[in-house]
């Protein structure tokens, strides 16, 4: 199905809501059930723009399977996509955002707290800390997610005057048939 067939089926309610607490209070995300192996998200804010911005130029792997499909306004219009000079301008759209991604689910309690633990305030951190605590992920964990991290930090800092550093526990989650962990939603507009 194409992008456009799949807004209309979008607008017109043919997919149902899931609900999911974690999905619509850490993510600001509505979910809707899109197939199999696919949903649909719905988001108000630009908190995904950045990290596809990251995704394309930091070329890290550790990432869903994510696609914008369309955007919206809040009278169900096309939108044109935003430029990268809007999107980083710090200011807020009231557009939403439609993108279809693999399904995936929340980890277990253990792992989200050992990510809060030591990746949440990784921006608060002075660069020896932050090296240990990614270093920590790739010894417990995985070598490739701990140096997506480090690039995901890196773009952060490339644009911390519009986007705040957002990861943590509930911004990791796993694929559903692999358990592999990878990473969603790590960025926020700063407020």
């Amino acid at each position: 199905m194409n992008s456009e067939t799949i807004m209309e089926n979008f607008l017109a309610g043919k997919y149902e809501q899931l609900h999911c607490d974690k999905c619509e209070m850490t993510f600001l995300t509505n979910v809707f059930d899109y197939d199999e192996t696919h949903v649909l998200l719905e988001k108000r804010s630009l908190g995904l723009e950045y990290y596809c911005g990251a995704i394309h130029t930091k070329n890290l792997t550790k990432v869903p399977n994510i696609q914008r499909i369309g955007i919206i306004d809040e009278e169900d219009n096309p939108v044109e996509a935003p430029s990268n000079e809007e999107i980083y301008s710090g200011d807020e759209t009231d557009y939403r955002f439609i993108y279809i991604m693999e399904k995936l689910e929340h980890m277990n309690d253990e792992n989200s707290a050992y990510f809060d633990k030591h990746i949440k305030d990784l921006d608060w951190k002075n660069k020896e800390s932050r090296e240990a605590s990614l270093q920590e992920v790739s010894d417990k964990y995985n070598p490739q997610l701990a140096t997506d991290i480090a690039k995901l930090y890196e773009f952060y800092t490339q644009h911390k005057e519009v986007i705040a550093w957002d990861l943590h526990g509930d911004n990791l989650m796993q694929r559903i048939e692999s358990n592999e962990i990878v990473i969603l939603d790590p960025y926020t507009r700063r407020a």
